[in-house]
């Protein structure tokens, strides 16, 4: 293999390993101080961000920054608020394409049965290994990871509770895009696996936490890379739907049972990235 295609396996890699330690240390589940929240959300972008100075652009790959909305529905509650993204993506690796997304976002909770409570520190993720095919280069498939990890702390206007809700999803992810000087694509997939984490403990330590298993869900995204006098942008928009969860059953109560599921939602994302190079 070339060196230029070390050099990105070995970004890409590194980032992972940066994800995965991470998310071992426990910042999801277990800080509950915002200010060290924030610290380590900024950790992430800034350990993203700071090489692409330090490095040839053929090692680093496209990079992007984003700016965005993002409004996330349940039946029974919505959160919503801006977004900041940093997206990868590697070159010149033939037909195989790496791509990492990550956006950090402060959301604002609505519920009419719990109330309201503002700046809901939100952060996504989104990993893809894509390989273009044969016949029609414009198509590629692979397989994708998205997280998602919702630090929602403090008490609302209700006097309720609020409690981190962590998920990861593979998912089998299809795009198609323009031959052109400044393409449209459009993305689709499919979940294939799905596991939802509600931190109950948080609330209660009499109550448990919560692990749900999720199995349908399909999300659709267009975009447009469109060349300016400041650079490219690429406008888009995306949604998508994760069907209702199983059932777990939780003691909240000596004697009492509850069934607790994950309910069915949609998440719309709409934003505009730009290359930094």
């Amino acid at each position: 293999m070339p060196i230029n295609d070390d050099l990105i396996f070995n970004n890409f890699f590194n980032r992972c390993v940066m994800f995965w330690f991470f998310r071992k240390i426990r910042c999801f589940s277990h800080l509950c101080e915002s200010r060290r929240l924030s610290l380590c959300a900024a950790w992430v972008f800034l350990g993203a961000i700071l090489p692409v100075q330090a490095q040839p652009e053929e090692a680093l790959g496209a990079w992007q920054l984003s700016k965005g909305w993002q409004d996330y529905r349940e039946p029974q509650m919505n959160l919503k608020g801006p977004e900041l993204g940093v997206h990868w993506q590697s070159q010149r690796l033939g037909p195989y394409t790496l791509e990492a997304d990550a956006h950090l976002g402060l959301q604002n909770y609505s519920s009419v049965q719990s109330g309201r409570l503002n700046s809901v520190l939100n952060l996504d993720t989104q990993w893809r290994a894509l390989r273009a095919s044969t016949d029609q280069p414009q198509w590629q498939y692979g397989l994708a990871l998205h997280s998602h990890a919702n630090f929602f702390r403090g008490t609302t206007s209700l006097g309720f509770g609020g409690y981190h809700r962590l998920s990861t999803q593979l998912w089998l992810p299809v795009r198609w895009h323009s031959a052109s000087a400044q393409p449209w694509a459009v993305d689709a997939g499919w979940l294939l696996w799905g596991e939802h984490v509600s931190r109950l403990s948080q609330v209660n330590t009499n109550l448990q936490d919560v692990t749900n298993q999720q199995r349908k869900g399909a999300y659709l995204q267009i975009s447009k890379k469109v060349k300016t006098d400041q650079g490219e942008m690429e406008p888009y928009a995306r949604l998508a739907w994760v069907d209702d969860s199983d059932v777990r059953w939780i003691t909240v109560a000596p004697g009492v049972d509850r069934g607790d599921y994950e309910p069915r939602n949609n998440r719309l994302q709409v934003g505009l990235k730009w290359r930094i190079r």
